[in-house]
């Protein structure tokens, strides 16, 4: 009977390990793949965002009202 335990518990750590792994492998794939588009949608922009043009413009505005 000490022997079924203990194969049962190999058993059932062994399945639990390489679930882990797997989700381990799984969440690296999706993490690199989720950098990599950052990194290629950011690198092919033709120039500065529009909205960071006004917003730089609206505090240029402000600075000069206020010197």
């Amino acid at each position: 009977l000490a022997v079924f335990k203990a194969t049962f518990w190999r058993l059932i750590s062994g399945t639990l390990g390489i679930i882990c792994l797997s989700l381990m492998a799984t969440l690296g794939i999706l993490l690199k793949n989720s950098f990599t588009k950052l990194s290629t949608e950011s690198a092919f922009t033709p120039g500065p965002n529009i909205e960071l043009q006004k917003d730089f413009h609206c505090l240029k505005l402000l600075i000069e009202r206020t010197a």
